[in-house]
């Protein structure tokens, strides 16, 4: 049996040319899996681990000194998801930045309005239009940081 399952995989692999559409397969333990799944880790995927893991921790410390200046808020979503955000804004969504509006971007959503802190760290961190001075103002009148934000009253267009 597990002459005739390499003998089929041989086969399938020497007629395989360059201009295939399918991913190169890799057999393990008579299951045929793709290749890119038994990729190791490189160098660079560490680096980009400890840049999201530093991101991580950025976006936990705005926060944090956001919310303490405010004398009022919710520290837990942001310092308990500061991983989902790197991940999120540092590897797995398309957005332009200088363009918030832009149709063809990636829309992360937070309807936990206890938890704005956590979505404005990252627009901060990501490179929009919101800086430090306004993350200082986080839950003050006429702030682009409110508690609880409203799409239309927000310059933001994720928030609903």
């Amino acid at each position: 049996m597990k002459f005739s399952a390499i003998a089929v995989f041989a086969a399938v692999v020497s007629t395989a040319n360059g201009f295939a559409t399918h991913q190169p397969v890799a057999l393990t333990r008579g299951v045929a899996r793709k290749a890119s799944s038994l990729q190791m880790s490189t160098a660079t995927e560490t680096t980009n681990l400890a840049a999201l893991a530093t991101a991580a921790n950025e976006a936990r410390g705005l926060a944090m000194d956001s919310i303490a200046a405010a004398h009022s808020g919710h520290m837990g979503l942001p310092l308990g998801c500061g991983e989902i955000g790197a991940s999120l804004y540092g590897s797995q969504m398309s957005y332009y930045a200088k363009d918030p509006t832009w149709i063809n971007r990636d829309r992360f959503i937070l309807s936990a309005g206890h938890g704005s802190m956590f979505l404005y760290s990252w627009l901060n961190l990501a490179g929009f239009d919101l800086s430090i001075d306004e993350l200082k103002q986080f839950r003050q009148h006429h702030s682009q940081t409110p508690g609880h934000p409203e799409f239309p009253n927000s310059e933001h267009p994720e928030f609903p």
